[in-house]
């Protein structure tokens, strides 16, 4: 029986090491009911045989016996199952904590190659399997003390019998073990194949615009039946095992009291058993199957507990390859430049810059433009160490980034992209993300530099308006205003601009604009790709192809040049404004 991720998640169980002990108390109470019960009930059968049950004092004792046997048990009862559940969610919380927590720090490297699926089976699917494992290693926590205490009545009313009834033991742990297995198989198979469910469930529903205009509905419901089928058919046969394995066992347990009738009948009839023994002796190995049934389908569950504990380890043991931890120097602000020393970066073994060097002095507006895969968006991604250097080193103020404490050097740096991502929540708290600390005059006030003061006032609840998910309840220049007053509200002194307007129209174009001119001012920022009314303020532009920088200088300077910039130049002024946007694509 290996259990190496469940005897980790027992380990979970340190804190509340005295509700556990109360839990096993109260599981040895509720365990000698049954034992007693056997007790008494050969002792009404001999009293009868004897013709004294009626006159005797025996038979005022026994109501009052049976009414304290059942308020006993059912106060045990009641504290033992509270107890474990308790125990079993506070476990199940930690968890989920550990999940989440884990999934927000994984760095982007990790999460690009993660669906949301794994991640929403992992923290409903997964966890809800070992909180059953857990619920029920809790709750048979008892049933051998019972199975023992009716093994030990059996033994008492006629230790013969009870010796022979021992012989189907190996029998009953070799059909545990075969079940068990095949169970954990068909787990991890069938967790597998939840995933795939919530992958396509949460992509379908996250593309639903896609999903319509390009009339996807019947090829993904079609691969949606096609998997769940699959998770059908891979759950029915762990179904099969598990209620097979019951009737097994009642089937062994009926030969065996059928034996024991005949056994014991022959034992009575030569006056070697008492009537109320064997009939006790009957009603302990009945009663003994309980308690065994239970144990093998607690052992079912913990072995598809155990699959899902391993899927969740999985990712708990998963390196961070986080740089949370790394760094010590603190930074407040950027004094003096950004220095890109022979950058490369590796995406899967693939080069995305190759060796690359600039410096950019505080206070610079500067430009990267290029095709689609030329590097733009791994340049500023490496700025807030989203991503990790492969080799060479970027330094802020002539400090290795590495050097720096994370949550500082991000504190550091705003971005506004041109796929706004706005949370399911209020305007009001969209906005205030920027900085959790903002005042309510500080949030507002970043709303009007966003020029966002005009539609907020059109909203019926203004700015405690909740947006949908993605922000789907606001217009495209809408989302792009509320992330610059968002950017506004950070204040941050390094800004991130990546193609923020080249998805709107010209007149939501020409309001995020002026609200962009205004969040520029007096920052070092980094512009990708933007219009070039925009890029020819750029004190420099950095022209990049296959992870290198073929062209840098001034508009003025690259246009002269007559190279790649010229070209995207002329394209613009010369009409083609929409070919721009195939050429020149965003991070």
């Amino acid at each position: 029986m290996n259990f190496a991720a469940l005897k980790r998640v027992i380990g979970e169980f340190k804190p509340y090491k005295p509700q556990i002990i109360i839990v096993l108390a109260l599981g040895l109470v509720i365990s000698a009911i049954q034992p007693i019960s056997v007790k008494l009930s050969q002792r009404i059968i001999d009293e009868l045989q004897k013709g004294t049950f009626i006159q005797g004092p025996f038979l005022k004792q026994v109501p009052a016996l049976l009414i304290g046997v059942f308020i006993v048990s059912g106060f045990a009862k009641y504290f033992h199952n509270t107890l474990r559940r308790y125990v079993s969610e506070r476990v199940i919380i930690k968890y989920r904590t550990l999940l989440f927590e884990k999934y927000l720090n994984f760095p982007l490297s990790v999460l690009d190659k993660t669906r949301a699926g794994d991640f929403l089976s992992n923290i409903q699917n997964d966890l809800s399997k070992i909180s059953i494992g857990i619920d029920t290693l809790i709750l048979v926590l008892k049933e051998p003390f019972t199975f023992i205490g009716l093994l030990g009545a059996a033994f008492y009313c006629d230790w013969r019998l009870a010796l022979s009834t021992l012989l189907v033991a190996p029998l009953v742990a070799f059909l545990f073990s075969k079940s068990g297995s095949a169970v954990k198989r068909y787990s991890h198979k069938n967790l597998e194949t939840f995933s795939d469910l919530m992958s396509i469930s949460q992509e379908s529903i996250s593309g639903a615009r896609v999903v319509k205009v390009f009339q996807l509905e019947v090829p993904l419901f079609k691969k949606f039946q096609t998997i769940q089928e699959n998770y059908f058919h891979i759950m029915m046969k762990a179904i099969r095992v598990e209620e097979l394995a019951t009737p097994v066992v009642e089937l062994i347990g009926a030969l065996l009291i059928s034996g024991v009738i005949i056994y014991g009948g022959h034992r009575a009839s030569l006056g070697l058993l008492t009537p109320g023994q064997l009939v006790g002796f009957i009603i302990a190995i009945g009663l003994a199957q309980m308690p065994l049934k239970q144990l093998n389908n607690a052992y079912l569950k913990l072995k598809t507990a155990e699959a899902a504990a391993e899927r969740i380890y999985s990712i708990l043991d998963k390196a961070q390859s986080s740089p949370r931890t790394e760094g010590s120097q603190n930074i407040k602000t950027l004094n003096s430049s950004i220095t890109f020393n022979n950058v490369s970066l590796l995406y899967d073994d693939k080069p995305a810059l190759k060796n690359i060097s600039f410096e950019i002095k505080r206070g610079d507006c500067v430009a990267f433009v290029g095709h689609s895969g030329s590097g733009k968006s791994s340049v500023v991604n490496l700025l807030p160490r989203l991503y990790e250097v492969t080799s060479g080193e970027i330094l802020f103020d002539g400090v290795s980034i590495k050097n720096l404490l994370l949550p500082e050097l991000r504190k550091l740096i705003s971005f506004v992209t041109q796929d706004t991502f706005l949370f399911n929540d209020s305007l009001y708290e969209n906005i205030r993300y920027g900085n959790p600390n903002a005042s309510d005059k500080e949030i507002k006030r970043a709303a009007e530099q966003a020029h966002c003061a005009d539609f907020i006032s059109r909203l019926r609840d203004g700015f405690n308006t909740r947006i949908g998910d993605r922000g789907v309840c606001l217009s495209g220049g809408e989302r792009q205003r509320v992330a610059i007053a968002r950017a506004f509200l950070r204040s941050s002194p390094i800004l991130v601009l990546d193609e923020a307007t080249s998805s709107l129209d010209s007149q939501s174009e020409a309001v995020v604009q002026d609200a962009m001119e205004e969040l520029i001012e007096g920052k070092t920022t980094f512009m990708v790709a933007h219009r070039l009314s925009t890029i020819k303020k750029a004190s420099r532009i950095f022209v990049m192809d296959q992870g290198n920088i073929v062209e840098s200088g001034t508009h003025e300077t690259l246009v002269r040049l007559n190279g790649a910039y010229r070209q995207f130049y002329e394209r613009q002024v010369g009409g083609r404004l929409e070919s721009v946007s195939t050429t020149v694509e965003t991070i």
